[in-house]
């Protein structure tokens, strides 16, 4: 009997080309095109010009009960072991952090099976599973790394890849094209605010929403939208927008509008009978909401004034509409709360966490930005910042990243603008200890924002105080230490223990450290509603060229007006 033939070993190519590592064999690295691939009429794909780490620690598992569609073994093209490593990061740990608290088809199917067949997709998959990695391993953002840091490197080659493949079929008739341009345009914009990259995230989101546009995406007067692409997707899109919004990109696609303006709205708002009825009504309510208040913190003083009653109007529309919601909602939490899955319980309270955040953000919106909120809306800020805590304490996992809104928004609303700095103090150092992204929405920068805006608020108490001896709010005082710095103290409650915080009154520099990488930060609502900016000028960023600066960065000037 014949001894079986083997074939002859050759040693596993790690350096070479693409197709020689993916087809695991040595390649002899000529340049240009390998021998190896040109012999046997093969198309030879190059070199990459970065390689990930070898692993050193096991991956960990998905969440429990959390459902991922299985992916498709087999790809219509080759694949290298560092993407089939970052695909399965994505599958396994990035796919769950941004499915967040409810189950998301757009997560956990549509976008894995549009991986395993459209290239544009399967890299941009790859590009963000590369940088999700990164994060976790160094956790610090691109900016603070850039080039020193391979993962991002790696991540960056993929996502110009995808790049290429979505060049390539621009000019086709494909009718998938559309959606494989917004699915990877959902990629490429999540890998960006992952890396910190307000401007171009924005800019993706923007050319998402231009897209849904040109389709003439329109909400039908059942709240189902009327759309060629995947609902899931249009979704996810106005979700986006409702963030965005925040951060200076406007809102072209108002699809929400003459539903729960011009239709009675309150039809909807009827008993609900289960939790995913609640949330389909919420969503056109809430993405309108949104949108307005933002309308607003981007407005100064004289500009409301200006515009004060149409403003009212829609104001007091939108809150009877949360009033309704709330209330019928909150009969459903109470009567069914404890017969929900522990995953159904968190959506449930990411959905009040939400209604409360945004009615807050809703009934204070009008009020002028230059001065704390009036003392009857304390307890409400108190109570929102109580069960933020909550919710927070009865998670059992936290991600990195969530595309969901939820928790700092609700932290935000809480501290904006309270009268009592106890309260403030508290959701700020919540804030930092979240250490998440929440799509636009990042739990360090949000929280810097309110420290920043708390501490120009407490230079003008003292400042009022010299002048005028004006009383200041129960509890602060302000200390001078022996080298002439002023501290504010704010004592404040965690739980039953008394505490105090001394808040030092020169200005940040790690907030305008942020602010140095995003140009368009003078444009966020946020630094507008909180005193940053004004109508007596404007900060805006100065290139090193046009600042004189030495470190090349350039720097945060104020122009008067």
């Amino acid at each position: 009997m014949l001894a079986p033939r083997h074939k002859p070993h050759a040693k596993k190519s790690k350096t070479g080309c693409r197709t020689c590592r993916a087809r695991r064999v040595k390649c002899d690295e000529l340049p240009g095109a390998c021998r190896n691939c040109t012999s046997t009429g093969r198309v030879c794909e190059g070199y990459d010009v970065y390689r990930l780490p070898v692993r050193r620690t096991p991956r960990k598992a998905a969440p429990d009960g959390l459902v991922l569609t299985q992916t498709p073994t087999g790809l219509r093209w080759k694949v290298t072991s560092d993407e089939r490593r970052c695909l399965s990061f994505f599958q396994q740990r990035t796919i769950p952090d941004l499915v967040g608290l409810y189950d998301s088809p757009l997560w956990q199917k549509l976008v894995l099976q549009m991986s395993h067949t459209e290239p544009a997709v399967y890299h941009s998959v790859v590009a963000l599973g590369a940088t999700h990695q990164a994060l976790e391993i160094t956790k610090k953002p691109y900016f603070e790394q850039g080039s020193r840091n391979v993962w991002y490197q790696f991540a960056l080659e993929r996502s110009s890849r995808a790049v290429a493949f979505l060049t390539q079929r621009r000019m086709s008739q494909d009718p998938q094209l559309q959606e494989v341009t917004l699915v990877s345009c959902l990629l490429f914009l999540t890998r960006e605010l992952l890396c910190g990259n307000y401007d171009v995230a924005s800019q993706h989101v923007l050319g998402g929403l231009n897209i849904l546009k040109q389709l003439g995406i329109q909400r039908s007067i059942s709240g189902r939208l009327i759309s060629p692409v995947e609902q899931c997707v249009v979704e996810m899109f106005l979700h986006l927008q409702m963030q965005a919004v925040y951060y200076g990109t406007g809102a072209p696609l108002k699809i929400e509008d003459d539903l729960v303006y011009n239709e009675p709205y309150e039809d909807y708002l009827l008993i609900f009978r289960r939790l995913q009825d609640a949330r389909q009504a919420f969503g056109p309510l809430l993405n309108t909401a949104f949108l307005f208040v933002a309308s607003c913190r981007h407005r100064f003083d004289d500009e409301l004034l200006a515009e004060y009653g149409i403003l009212e109007q829609k104001q007091l529309l939108l809150l009877s509409y949360f009033n309704r919601y709330l209330e019928q909602f909150e009969r459903l939490y109470y009567e069914a709360y404890t017969l929900l899955s522990q995953r159904e319980q968190r959506e449930a309270d990411m959905t009040k966490l939400t209604c409360l955040s945004a009615f807050l953000s809703l009934k204070t919106c009008l009020l002028s930005k230059n001065q704390l909120f009036p003392d009857y809306l304390t307890t409400e800020c108190e109570g929102l910042l109580s069960f933020a805590e909550a919710v927070v304490s009865r998670l059992q996992s936290h991600p990195i990243i969530t595309l969901d809104s939820a928790v700092i928004a609700a932290l935000y609303n809480a501290s904006y603008k309270c009268s009592d700095f106890g309260i403030r103090v508290r959701a700020i150092d919540a804030a930092r200890s979240w250490q998440h992204w929440e799509g636009f929405l990042n739990s360090g920068v949000t929280a810097d924002i309110l420290e920043e805006g708390m501490r120009a608020e407490l230079m003008k108490l003292k400042e009022s105080r010299d002048a005028t001896s004006s009383r200041l709010p129960p509890g602060v005082s302000f200390v001078t230490v022996p080298d002439g710095r002023v501290y504010a103290r704010v004592p404040y409650k965690l739980g039953q223990a008394e505490k105090e915080r001394w808040i030092g009154l020169e200005t940040s520099a790690s907030l305008y450290n942020v602010f140095s990488t995003v140009k368009t930060a003078s444009k966020w609502a946020c630094v507008r509603s909180l005193g940053t900016s004004s109508p007596a000028g404007r900060w805006d960023f100065v290139s090193d060229r046009e600042s004189q600066t030495a470190d090349g960065k350039g720097r945060w000037v104020f122009f008067p007006s």
